[in-house]
């Protein structure tokens, strides 16, 4: 036992708590650890939530990747009453402009007038779109905490 304790401590560390948002409509988000999510218009990753002492422990997204290099390890807290708006992930992947992209590549490939460089090249370039445009992110609209009758709550 005393060789896995380690091991127990590590992943209750890691664990931390998820955060939550309630309307007064009875609708919630739950935003698991290491989700993005942005709050007050800047984007975070959730690393932890304190609800004794109130805070939001996240670690902001740099565009570049020097600036990633840079904060590695930095996490800023957050205190609950100085968070105005939120916005979450809604969906990471999405599957429709694969196969809008795919159905394009098909065309140009079965379509008999196409001359060979249009016919590779139009194949190649929707396929690869298609691809592309799946992975782009797509986040819900701003919510307000107190405005709209948003809340943070402990789970």
């Amino acid at each position: 036992m005393i060789k896995h304790l380690p091991l127990l401590l590590f992943i209750g560390l890691a664990w931390g708590q998820n955060l939550k948002f309630v309307n007064t409509d009875s609708q919630s988000v739950t935003i698991l650890n290491s989700d993005l999510l942005y709050l007050n218009g800047t984007k975070y990753f959730l690393k932890d939530v304190n609800f004794k002492t109130k805070v939001v422990k996240a670690k902001k997204v740099y565009r570049t990747s020097i600036g990633q290099m840079i904060n590695y390890n930095k996490y800023v807290e957050i205190p609950f009453d100085s968070i105005r708006s939120f916005r979450y992930l809604e969906q990471q992947f999405n599957i429709i402009p694969t196969l809008i992209g795919g159905g394009l590549g098909f065309y140009f490939l079965v379509n008999p007038e196409a001359d060979t460089l249009s016919l590779y090249l139009g194949t190649i370039l929707a396929v690869f779109l298609g691809i592309f445009l799946s992975f782009i992110p797509q986040y819900s609209e701003e919510l307000f905490l107190n405005d709209e009758g948003w809340s943070i709550v402990n789970i």
